[in-house]
Protein backbone atom coordinates (compact mmCIF):
# COMPACT_ATOMS: atom_id res chain seq x y z
CA UNK A 1 0.00 0.00 0.00
CA UNK A 2 2.80 2.43 0.88
CA UNK A 3 4.42 1.87 -2.53
CA UNK A 4 1.11 2.78 -4.22
CA UNK A 5 0.96 5.97 -2.17
CA UNK A 6 4.57 6.80 -3.00
CA UNK A 7 4.01 6.17 -6.72
CA UNK A 8 0.89 8.36 -6.65
CA UNK A 9 2.81 11.16 -4.91
CA UNK A 10 5.62 10.91 -7.48
CA UNK A 11 3.13 11.10 -10.37
CA UNK A 12 1.54 14.15 -8.78
CA UNK A 13 4.93 15.86 -8.37
CA UNK A 14 5.78 15.18 -12.02
CA UNK A 15 2.37 16.43 -13.18
CA UNK A 16 2.62 19.69 -11.22
CA UNK A 17 6.23 20.25 -12.29
CA UNK A 18 5.34 19.84 -15.97
CA UNK A 19 2.19 21.93 -15.67
CA UNK A 20 3.99 24.75 -13.85
CA UNK A 21 6.77 24.82 -16.44
CA UNK A 22 4.55 24.57 -19.51
CA UNK A 23 1.54 26.66 -18.50
CA UNK A 24 2.34 29.00 -15.64
CA UNK A 25 6.06 29.78 -15.27
CA UNK A 26 6.40 32.64 -17.75
CA UNK A 27 3.50 34.73 -16.44
CA UNK A 28 4.18 33.98 -12.79
CA UNK A 29 7.88 34.85 -13.06
CA UNK A 30 6.99 38.08 -14.84
CA UNK A 31 4.35 39.14 -12.31
CA UNK A 32 5.20 37.39 -9.02
CA UNK A 33 8.97 36.77 -8.89
CA UNK A 34 10.15 35.60 -5.47
CA UNK A 35 6.69 34.66 -4.19
CA UNK A 36 5.09 31.19 -3.88
CA UNK A 37 2.19 29.58 -5.70
CA UNK A 38 -0.38 27.28 -4.15
CA UNK A 39 -1.40 24.71 -6.78
CA UNK A 40 -4.04 22.04 -6.99
CA UNK A 41 -4.94 19.82 -9.94
CA UNK A 42 -2.53 21.74 -12.18
CA UNK A 43 -4.13 25.10 -11.45
CA UNK A 44 -2.66 28.04 -9.56
CA UNK A 45 -5.07 28.64 -6.69
CA UNK A 46 -3.36 31.62 -5.04
CA UNK A 47 -0.05 33.49 -4.73
CA UNK A 48 1.64 34.14 -1.37
CA UNK A 49 4.63 36.17 -0.25
CA UNK A 50 6.24 33.18 1.48
CA UNK A 51 6.29 29.46 0.86
CA UNK A 52 5.16 28.71 4.39
CA UNK A 53 2.08 30.86 3.83
CA UNK A 54 1.21 28.89 0.68
CA UNK A 55 1.73 25.65 2.61
CA UNK A 56 -0.43 26.76 5.55
CA UNK A 57 -3.22 27.88 3.21
CA UNK A 58 -3.06 24.58 1.32
CA UNK A 59 -3.31 22.59 4.54
CA UNK A 60 -6.26 24.67 5.72
CA UNK A 61 -8.15 24.64 2.41
CA UNK A 62 -7.38 21.20 1.02
CA UNK A 63 -5.73 19.02 3.65
CA UNK A 64 -2.55 17.03 3.59
CA UNK A 65 -1.63 15.46 0.27
CA UNK A 66 -4.10 17.47 -1.79
CA UNK A 67 -2.01 20.42 -2.98
CA UNK A 68 1.46 21.52 -4.04
CA UNK A 69 3.51 24.66 -3.57
CA UNK A 70 6.01 26.16 -6.01
CA UNK A 71 8.57 28.90 -5.50
CA UNK A 72 8.29 31.41 -8.33
CA UNK A 73 11.51 32.38 -10.07
CA UNK A 74 13.68 30.84 -7.42
CA UNK A 75 16.03 27.91 -7.65
CA UNK A 76 13.87 24.96 -6.76
CA UNK A 77 15.17 22.63 -4.10
CA UNK A 78 12.30 20.35 -5.02
CA UNK A 79 8.70 20.59 -5.94
CA UNK A 80 6.74 19.16 -3.09
CA UNK A 81 3.41 17.53 -2.77
CA UNK A 82 2.62 17.47 0.89
CA UNK A 83 1.66 13.93 1.70
CA UNK A 84 2.54 11.43 4.39
CA UNK A 85 4.19 8.37 2.93
CA UNK A 86 4.38 5.42 5.29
Amino acid sequence: MASDTRAEAERSVQFHTRTYASEHREALERDHWGRSALMRDGEVIAIYDAGIDAYDAGMERFGQGNFATQGIGTVSVGYRVVQTID
